[in-house]
């Protein structure tokens, strides 16, 4: 219309019968961007679009959030660029900032860095005023295009458009034109950090980057269902996710390598499949009842068969005993890391048996011996504390090597034989006799297990055949202490079948051995002085000078009882089986010392029940009172380089050099007649003429 002369820039009104043809404007159409739920991800991705000026009239009266925002930023644009038709330029702009935020992603707050090229040419300069406005999102920081063979493409690598928005890996979806998303490009970073490269993938068999054999989704997946609190699960199938912030982590497990740490979910989907496996535990079938009567013996149980990974559930006393023997532990000192197998031993114990009826020690030892996380000894010390023990009938190693060695023999008649001279040693014989130790038992067996092999050989059958003849035929090439004891056992040994019957004579009755006894002599003075002051602990001082000064023996020193020493009166008993108990009267220095020792146990060990002198930090502990070994003797006197006998020996003879009175000795040592009157001959060998010659 022509605008009438006299009033320019105005326009004629537009008739009432016009405006009444035309319809009114559309300021807000709901198909141009439709309003989304803030916060809902999309489900599919953005298609191609291009929007124009007309789209922008279409929303001018919608209320778009940022907006203000936006609209600001383009005016201070128009001043710095001294833009002439700036209304008319700003106008333009602010109708694609509209198109642009209405745009935006239900979930996302900024407006996409792949969205401005929707804008034509106004992408640019409205992508610098959403930039100001901090409304323009970052663009992604890896851009890697989808290798071969792991979908459909395009020539050059390029997915299909209408597969845009699913990660072409973990084949996540995500409202976006992005061909891997943000986690799985960020993990094809790592593996070509760490040198990896692309290979077939052992669980889905596709060619992509891979760790140990698999690739990034398969981990995942494996992750997720290694515990299936959830159910989730599927057989022939895989689970699959949504990407950006809701895409999986790369947490991958614990039982794959170069993954993440433990943390996080899986660390409480572990701790929940734990109380579910715990809570569907059920009570052991093999609970023993007090009120059942034994029809006949339990034969030994065999716990090698035992699925120790899913023990049963606990019984109230069961649990009431585990707890008392864990706070047993902790009373005693002991570090939680050194019983944590003598803990699981009892669970494992009590659960399949309970608590109601003493344990046997033999199902204890049984279970402790399968593998090296499991201990039996303070097991068995606390249930004998609480009168919760079947004890197994005692036994010692030292007769069970001696049966070992007769059970050996390759004759049956010789072996039999060998078995009643044991017993006939143990003193139970037909006819009872006292029992001799088991270490002389054990010497006797195995010096005679050599030469009865020897006549078997020959072609003897029987016990019987052996005639002195073959007797003095094996002595002859020995020479020395071997030879003294293997006449020792022989003659042992036919006295014994002698008076079981088993043989008409003894042949070795009769035969002597002609030997030397070395003369025992005296150690250089300078071997032997600053013992003491080689050595720190107070009760290996105390050792040494109980063998230094009044000439003990190893074996003697670790059955010490501490009821023995009496500090009080200065006395020290030593126990003799079969004999009378030797009394010996203690000097100052040695008064002293056992004063340090005493006080240094109390210190270390305050509640040790173990009634011998010497302990160790194993026997201390132990509730049964077991001596310290022979061994840890002999071992100290080895570091000082000089053997326990030979330092007894010494005392001895320097005592008859001063003396010269067998009597005297037998009073200070304990010695037999024999052996004080042989040590004050080797001092005095001028006497050897005297009325005390032999």
């Amino acid at each position: 219309m022509r605008m009438p002369q006299g009033k320019p820039g105005r326009r004629k009104a537009v008739p009432s019968w016009l405006r009444a043809r035309l319809p009114e404007p559309v300021l807000d159409d709901p198909r141009i961007c439709p309003a989304q739920v803030p916060g809902q991800m999309g489900l599919f991705p953005t298609p191609a679009r291009q929007f124009a000026r007309t789209h922008a009239a279409r929303i001018g009266d919608r209320r778009i959030p940022d907006f203000e925002a936006v609209s600001e930023q383009l005016r201070k644009m128009a001043d710095e660029r001294g833009v002439r038709a700036r209304t008319m330029w700003i106008w333009r702009l602010e109708g694609f900032a509209r198109l642009a935020l209405a745009a935006r992603d239900p979930d996302q707050h900024q407006v996409a860095n792949e969205a401005l090229k929707d804008l034509l040419a106004n992408g640019p300069i409205l992508g610098q005023a959403l930039e100001r406005a901090a409304l323009l999102a970052p663009p992604p920081s890896h851009r890697v295009v989808a290798p071969r063979g792991t979908g459909p493409t395009r020539q050059s690598g390029q997915r299909d458009p209408e597969l845009r928005g699913q990660c072409a890996h973990c084949l996540a979806w995500a409202n976006d034109r992005r061909v891997l998303c943000a986690p799985c490009a960020h993990w094809c970073c790592e593996v070509r950090k760490r040198g990896g490269i692309e290979a077939e993938c052992s669980r889905c068999h596709r060619t992509l980057m891979a760790i140990g054999g698999l690739c990034r989704m398969c981990r995942i997946i494996l992750a997720e269902t290694e515990v299936d609190t959830a159910q989730v699960a599927m057989e022939g199938g895989d689970q699959l996710w949504f990407a950006r912030p809701h895409a999986a982590g790369l947490a991958v497990g614990r039982h794959l390598p170069g993954t993440a740490p433990l943390q996080g979910r899986f660390v409480h989907k572990r701790r929940r499949a734990r109380a579910l496996a715990k809570a569907a535990r059920r009570l052991s079938e093999h609970l023993l009842d007090p009120a059942q009567l034994e029809l006949f013996p339990v034969p030994l149980r065999d716990w090698t068969r035992l699925d120790t990974t899913t023990p049963p559930a606990l019984t109230t006393a069961a649990t009431g005993l585990l707890d008392d023997f864990t706070a047993y532990m902790r009373g005693r000192g002991w570090d939680p890391a050194a019983f944590s197998g003598s803990i699981r031993t009892l669970r494992i114990v009590t659960g399949h048996l309970g608590a109601a009826v003493p344990i046997r020690e033999s199902d204890v030892r049984a279970l402790a011996s399968l593998r090296g996380s499991l201990q039996g000894a303070r097991v068995i010390n606390y249930l004998c504390l609480r009168s919760l023990l079947e004890p197994q009938p005692p036994s010692d190693a030292r007769i069970a090597r001696a049966r070992h060695y007769a059970s050996t023999l390759s004759q049956p008649a010789f072996a039999a034989a060998a078995h009643t001279f044991i017993d006939v040693l143990l003193g139970q014989g037909s006819n009872p006799s006292r029992a001799r130790s088991p270490k002389t038992i054990e010497n006797y067996t195995r010096a005679i297990v050599e030469p009865i092999e020897a006549w078997i050989t020959d072609g003897l059958t029987d016990p019987r055949e052996i005639t002195r003849k073959h007797i003095e035929d094996t002595l002859e090439p020995l020479r020395g202490d071997r030879a003294r004891r293997l006449h020792t056992s022989l003659r042992s040994l036919f006295r014994a079948l002698k008076r079981e019957r088993l043989v008409f004579r003894d042949p070795a009755r009769s035969l002597s051995l002609t030997s030397s006894r070395p003369v025992p002599t005296a150690l250089p003075s300078d071997r032997v002085a600053g013992l003491l002051d080689r050595l720190d602990d107070s009760r290996e001082r105390l050792m040494v000078a109980l063998v230094a000064i009044y000439a003990l023996l190893p074996g003697q020193l670790v059955h010490l009882q501490r009821t023995d020493l009496d500090r009080s009166k200065g006395r020290l008993r030593l126990r003799r089986p079969g004999r009378i108990d030797h009394v010996v009267y203690l000097d100052s220095l040695t008064l002293r010392l056992a004063t340090t020792w005493e006080l240094q146990r109390h210190r270390r060990w305050p509640d040790s029940s173990n009634p011998h002198l010497f302990v160790n930090r194993n026997t201390a502990v132990d509730d049964t009172g077991p001596p310290v070994s022979v061994s840890m003797v002999q071992q100290l006197f080895q570091r000082l380089g000089l053997p326990a006998g030979r330092l007894r020996v010494d005392r001895i003879v320097d005592e008859a050099r001063h003396s010269a009175d067998p009597v005297r000795l037998m009073e200070l040592f304990g010695l037999s007649n024999l052996s004080a009157t042989g040590y004050v001959l080797s001092a005095h060998p001028d006497k050897r003429s005297g009325p005390i010659a032999p």
